[in-house]
C-alpha cells in the first residue's frame, strides 16, 4: 500500500460505513412501512443526508483512480502525444468544472453557516454537511489536476 493509498484509507471507510447505514436505514424503513404500517419517522430526511454524504465521499475515490463514466469510442484513434495531450485537457477541464462547483459549494455552505439552516425534522444542521461536501469536492479537483500533471508524462489514463 503507499502512502497515496493510505491518505484515501479513511474515506474508503467513511464511504463503507455510510452505505452500510444507508442499507440498514433502507431496510428499516420498508420493513417498517410494509410489515407494521409505521415507518421510520425522518427516514427518508436521514437517507438524504447520507446518500449526499457517500455521493461526496466516494468523489475523490473515483477522480483519483480515474474511474469515472466515459465513452471510449474515439480512444482508438488517439495515441502518443495526441492521446497525453487529450487526455490532458479532459482532466484539467474536469478539474476546472469541479472547481468551480466547489467554489459555489463554499459560497453555499456559508450561506448556510449564516442563516443556521437545518434539515426539517431531526434539525440537524446543514452547513458542516455542506463543508464536508466542499472539502470533498477540494480534494476530487486536486486528484483530477494530478491526473492532468501525469497525463503530459506518460501514455494512457
Amino acid at each position: 500500500m503507499t502512502k497515496e493509498d493510505r491518505l484515501y484509507l479513511p474515506l474508503e471507510w467513511v464511504a463503507a460505513a455510510d452505505l452500510f447505514a444507508l442499507m440498514l436505514l433502507t431496510t428499516t424503513d420498508v420493513a417498517g412501512r410494509y410489515l407494521f404500517n409505521k415507518p421510520l419517522p425522518a427516514g427518508y430526511e436521514m437517507i438524504q443526508v447520507l446518500m449526499g454524504v457517500l455521493a461526496f465521499s466516494t468523489l475523490p475515490l473515483i477522480s483519483r483512480s480515474n474511474e469515472h463514466i466515459a465513452l471510449g469510442l474515439l480512444d482508438h484513434l488517439y495515441s502518443g502525444r495526441v492521446n497525453r495531450a487529450r487526455l490532458f485537457l479532459v482532466h484539467a477541464f474536469s478539474g476546472t468544472v469541479l472547481g468551480f462547483m466547489t467554489w459555489r459549494l463554499w459560497v453555499n455552505a456559508g450561506k448556510l453557516l449564516a442563516t443556521r439552516d437545518t434539515t426539517a425534522v431531526l434539525q440537524v444542521p446543514l452547513a458542516p454537511i455542506c463543508y464536508f461536501m466542499t472539502a470533498m469536492s477540494a480534494l476530487a479537483v486536486v486528484a483530477l489536476l494530478l491526473l492532468a500533471v501525469r497525463a503530459l508524462r506518460r501514455d494512457g489514463p
